[in-house]
């Protein structure tokens, strides 16, 4: 059953996803700017142009939980509120490029797919990421898996590859110690990436 949290893995601390986007997303882990995450754009502050991207999407853990709309969920489900609000899950992105992606599915496209000035082929529905972040994707998806009990989206044997072929890097661990600072935990497949070639599926 969704929701039924991994207490050795999950955050506790916020339950709030407006609150905590703009105190601890935007007001601390990124007050001083920093890098989108697909596009690698750098920016200053939050702003119009710049917004904040569900690796897991917040419409799959909606609808897994079948607590109704963004508004009911936020008002009366805790779970959603514990999930939506972990930043583990949260990355900064292009606003306009976010509206494109949505909850568009992680997968390999060919190379007939032609790729953008990003990086990034698309087509409806599915998105194939920069190699320098599919580890980093296949991480957050992992961990929303294994710590919440939600279904993943995406061949886990992919997200398996994609995690050993893009391991953590400076940055990601630098970023996972932040978030622990914040919220009290690390994501495991950041600190122990051999850790994801354990896992299997819940569901």
């Amino acid at each position: 059953m969704a929701g039924l949290l991994n207490v050795t893995h999950a955050q506790t601390k916020f339950n709030d996803p407006k609150q905590t986007l703009k105190e601890e997303f935007w007001g601390k882990l990124y007050a001083d700017g920093g890098k989108t995450f697909f596009c690698k754009k750098e920016f200053s502050k939050k702003s119009i142009l710049v917004t904040e991207s569900y690796i897991y999407s917040s419409l799959w853990i909606r609808d897994n939980l079948e607590c109704g709309t963004p508004r009911q969920c936020r008002e009366n489900n805790e779970a959603y509120r514990r999930m939506a609000s972990d930043l583990h899950n949260i990355y900064p992105e292009d606003a306009r490029f976010e509206l494109e992606r949505r909850a568009a599915k992680f997968e390999e496209l060919g190379n007939e797919v032609k790729a953008d000035e990003c990086g990034i082929r698309q087509v409806f529905g599915i998105i194939d990421p920069p190699d320098d972040i599919k580890g980093d994707i296949a991480r957050s998806l992992l961990y929303m898996h294994t710590t919440y009990n939600l279904p993943l989206y995406g061949n886990l044997d992919q997200l398996k590859r994609w995690s050993r072929a893009d391991p953590p890097t400076p940055e990601e661990i630098a970023r996972d110690i932040q978030i622990r600072e914040l919220q009290g935990n690390s994501n495991p497949f950041i600190t122990h990436p051999e850790s994801a070639d354990r896992v299997t599926l819940n569901r």
